[in-house]
């Protein structure tokens, strides 16, 4: 079936229940790779993506450069870390993709804050099958805006589509929402922890997880 139309998931919180997983070991390599403090809760940083985060905490706070040689050393551990903790899927996730994969004429790319080697363990984790060209992450990127954009491109080369009659964003975060809005496309909301700041913010549909089969006649 042609894919006219588009998908862009967000993972963490949204297909992957990996939140706490994420924050956690992203705290824990932090200190590893020498980090004293951390004064500032993630959520309040310009860019609410992985790479913007670890090089703003570290340059601040140890007064010299995120070198990549440093990048590096914090992805692989933060991959490792992650890895060793059991990844859960967020109810109906791999039902849904499944779903809109091979019965509708949505097509699916993946757009996420994280660093991309735990992204696509995340998705393994939980039994997702993709081609690689449809997830973007952070690891070149500060802006989520710039990553939805560039999972968009990506998207329409492997779809082979100039452009898609409708594009949708769901996600978890007020992040997620913020950056559907900048784009002009739409938002579907996931999850009960943000529903109310989701709803407050203009969110027209939000649901508690990927079971719902209205979010089928919805899309």
């Amino acid at each position: 079936m042609k894919k006219k139309n588009l998908i862009v998931f967000d993972i963490d919180g949204t297909l992957t229940d990996s939140v706490k997983v994420h924050q956690k070991a992203f705290t824990e390599m932090l200190l590893e790779i020498g980090v004293r403090q951390i004064n500032a809760e993630y959520k309040s940083f310009m860019h609410h993506t992985d790479s913007y985060i670890s090089k703003e905490i570290f340059e601040t706070d140890r007064n010299e450069k995120f070198s990549a040689k440093k990048n590096i050393e914090f992805e692989n551990g933060l991959y490792k870390k992650i890895k060793s903790q059991e990844i859960l899927e967020i109810l109906g996730a791999k039902k849904l993709i499944e779903y809109l994969d091979t019965n509708s004429d949505f097509g699916i790319c993946f757009a996420t804050g994280s660093l991309r080697r735990p992204a696509i363990h995340k998705l393994e984790s939980i039994g997702v099958k993709f081609d690689e060209s449809l997830l973007v992450a952070s690891d070149n990127i500060y802006e989520r805006e710039e990553i939805v954009k560039r999972a968009i491109v990506n998207a329409q080369a492997f779809y082979n589509m100039d452009r898609f009659e409708r594009t949708i964003s769901i996600g978890d975060g007020l992040w997620d929402l913020k950056t559907a809005k900048q784009l002009n496309i739409e938002f579907i909301g996931i999850g009960d922890k943000n529903r109310e700041v989701l709803i407050n913010n203009g969110a027209e549909l939000v649901f508690d997880n990927l079971l719902d089969i209205n979010m089928f006649s919805t899309i």
